[in-house]
């Protein structure tokens, strides 16, 4: 069993030399190009980008070209001296259209997409960070399950060779049957153990790999570099950063971009409006024209049947309730980084406390594997000794994935971690 816990310590603390080693940055990287979460935000990135320019687009003139050909015969019954005749009555127009005013509907309408377009970036971070997180337990728990699954293969091993060691006992006399049965229950026990351990790795492994992308190799330890910033620090990075904050703040100025655009449709709107047209044969065979004009287009609802109205206290009541969801985002993020950092506290302490453990778990199964050897202790004392150093070592394990975990959380929330492109 100590070779089980040299396994586990080497796991946990040696990098490897493979050229297929991850580290945990190269696996967050995968998972951003792999994600499908990750894919959708920015492909909303891209689509609120073009919702922005068609807001600015509108700005801006608008220039069409319309025309009409038809081929027939027009009988005017002699009016104006006309007698039937065939006629190609055609035409065709060049028009231009300049908003000049539209009652700030179109500055609104600017603003709503500026804003909305801010709201999606921040959503992309925040899934970003999110998978950030993710990533890091599944790294932390595939590298443990690892560690453990071959401490408990080395102690299987172990225990076997203890089985056999008091069935030659119990032959010889020396140890009682109740004692080889126990050391019968022991083995039995490690390979349940092992088992387990192997459907854990297995478990790990997947949900690793449906993160990723790809299968976990040559997982590297991940370094705490054993920073502590304080707590009112963290508050007030994670306040100055959080994409839940300023995808809260995007939404609000998308509420009352909106007001303004309510408002808006009681207002008159104008146009610079210039045309050029050229007309053949459209009313009387050989007619002919050809017209520029030049002039302003308005408009101005009057009565509306209190549409208007309604559309701003629509407006209105939807900036109170993105007001109220700012302030519900600010409250739940300072509840956020007050857990992730309290985590991060503890999760440090119990790994120093866990490896401890481990410490004296193996200082205590060396001590009475010598006992054991000169005959002061029996062999089931062992067996329990090596059981617990097992434990200990599982402990140990599952700390220090926890501090992995919880490093990252904090890194996310102070925005130190790398943040993904839109």
């Amino acid at each position: 069993m100590r070779r089980a816990a040299l396994i586990a310590a080497g796991v946990l603390s040696a990098s490897p030399s493979a050229v297929w080693a991850t580290t945990l940055d190269d696996a967050i990287a995968a998972a951003r190009a792999y994600n499908p979460d990750v894919r959708a935000a920015k492909a909303q990135v891209e689509a609120a980008k073009a919702r922005l320019d068609a807001a600015r687009g509108a700005r801006l003139p608008t220039v069409g070209v319309a025309g009409e050909y038809m081929s027939g015969r027009n009988d005017l019954g002699g009016f104006f001296g006309f007698a039937s005749a065939d006629v190609d009555p055609r035409s065709v127009r060049l028009e231009m259209l300049q908003p000049l005013y539209a009652g700030g509907a179109l500055a609104a309408g600017v603003d709503q997409a500026r804003a909305g377009q801010e709201g999606v970036k921040a959503r992309l971070l925040q899934a970003d960070q999110a998978l950030q997180v993710a990533v890091a337990r599944a790294y932390a728990d595939v590298r443990a399950a690892q560690a453990l699954f071959e401490a408990s293969q080395a102690q299987t091993k172990a225990f076997d060779e203890w089985a056999r060691q008091a069935e030659r006992r119990f032959g010889a006399g020396e140890i009682p049957r109740s004692d080889l049965e126990l050391s019968l229950a022991r083995r039995a026990e490690a390979r349940a153990g092992a088992a387990r351990a192997q459907g854990a790795l297995a478990g790990a492994r997947a949900r690793y790999t449906a993160l990723v992308g790809a299968e976990p190799v040559g997982l590297e330890p991940v370094v705490d570099d054993g920073l502590t910033p304080t707590l009112d620090e963290v508050l007030a990075r994670a306040e100055a950063v959080s994409p839940i904050l300023q995808a809260a703040e995007a939404d609000l100025r998308a509420a009352q971009a909106s007001t303004r655009a309510a408002t808006a449709q009681g207002r008159p709107s104008f146009s610079v409006a210039a045309r050029a047209e050229q007309v053949r044969d459209q009313f009387f065979p050989g007619y002919r024209s050809d017209a520029v004009t030049v002039g302003v287009q308005g408009r101005w609802t009057l009565f509306a049947g209190g549409r208007v109205q309604a559309a701003k206290a629509e407006a209105s009541a939807d900036v109170r309730a993105a007001e109220a969801r700012r302030d519900a985002a600010r409250a739940a993020l300072k509840t956020v980084v007050i857990s992730a950092w309290s985590d991060l506290q503890a999760n440090r302490l119990a790994a120093i406390a866990a490896h401890d453990q481990v410490k004296a778990a193996n200082r205590a199964a060396d001590s009475l594997r010598q006992e054991v050897r000169v005959g002061q202790r029996p062999l089931l004392d062992l067996l329990d000794a090596e059981r617990e150093q097992l434990g200990a070592v599982a402990r140990a394990l599952t700390a220090e994935g926890d501090v992995t975990v919880s490093s990252r959380q904090v890194a996310v929330l102070m925005g130190e971690a790398t943040p993904a492109r839109p």
